[in-house]
């Protein structure tokens, strides 16, 4: 499935983050991250699997572009059965499935390792916001998203979580990112 994404993504501290959660009414959902690359890997690009419960989501993204918290992404996902995203995560994902399942030209990868993310997903106002707590490696780290099909919106919405909230609008660097430098 094609799909361009446009996701304001900020970084939070932890009173920012404790802020907004209590805005939400829902409980936080563990989803596990686990990041596949080579040395030679551009830093636009990224390859997961995403695990939720027993469901094992893959996915190829591919940054066009960002712009003052705001990203846009070609993104492609495909569900994946449970033996088979197993089978990636033990011996990595070769350049020929990536090929047939995404058509992308990329080299053999390996698992990295996992972050596990702990997702609270809830409305405010007009926006639908997923709040981050990230778990990685000795760091744990706070974020929050929320996709829109309008800039304008996105815009809105910094403004009003820092003039609401206290928030300072700190663009997010991307996940995969953050995680490949507490690897090293």
């Amino acid at each position: 499935m094609k799909n361009i994404e446009q996701e304001l993504k900020l970084s939070l501290d932890e009173r920012e983050y404790r802020i907004l959660y209590e805005q939400a009414n829902v409980k936080p959902q563990l989803q596990t991250n686990y990041y596949f690359g080579y040395p030679s890997m551009s830093k636009e690009v990224m390859v997961r699997i995403r695990q939720k419960g027993s469901v094992f989501v893959l996915c190829y993204k591919r940054r066009m572009s960002q712009i003052d918290g705001v990203t846009v992404c070609d993104e492609h996902e495909i569900e994946l059965a449970p033996t088979v995203a197993q089978k990636m995560l033990r011996n990595g994902i070769n350049s020929d499935q990536l090929k047939q399942l995404f058509g992308v030209v990329l080299d053999d990868m390996r698992c990295l390792g996992s972050m596990d993310t702990y997702r609270t997903k809830f409305t405010l106002n007009e926006w639908v916001l997923e709040l981050d707590k990230n778990v990685y490696f000795d760091q744990v780290d706070y974020e929050l998203e929320c996709e829109h099909n309008d800039v304008v919106a996105l815009n809105k919405l910094k403004n009003y979580l820092y003039y609401k909230f206290g928030v300072v609008i700190k663009p997010a660097i991307p996940k995969v990112q953050r995680f490949l430098l507490a690897h090293m």
